[in-house]
């Protein structure tokens, strides 16, 4: 909802992960970014093994809040306050593992309704 820009028609590779949240553990996920392979074997996926070293820079991701907030992302104050101790300690793997596991859990979709039209 919050993409800049939104990216219709751009090319994408892979399968559609938009309802992906809560289908695989979190340590299936990371496994599955450490050695795609390793989970599954068809994968054409590459590793991502060093999100477990990369920090993660609460100061930048505060600083990047503002920035977003000012073209239309609905950040708070307390959001943007309280971001940097969120992600104290955590690294590039926690973030990605993370969003995964939200994709599709914040619509409020209808049974039986094609959103599409």
């Amino acid at each position: 909802m919050f993409d800049h820009p939104f990216q219709w028609g751009s090319k994408r590779t892979g399968p559609d992960v938009a309802r992906l949240g809560g289908k695989y553990s979190d340590e299936w996920h990371r496994q599955h970014l450490r050695d795609p392979r390793a989970v599954v074997p068809e994968s054409v996926m590459p590793g991502y093994p060093w999100l477990d070293e990369q920090r993660i820079n609460g100061k930048a991701i505060a600083r990047h809040m503002k920035g977003l907030r000012l073209i239309g992302v609905p950040y708070s104050d307390a959001d943007i306050e309280t971001a940097t101790a969120l992600v104290d300690g955590k690294t590039g793997m926690d973030a990605v593992v993370a969003y995964l596991q939200v994709l599709g859990t914040m619509a409020d979709l209808k049974p039986g309704v094609d959103y599409r039209e």
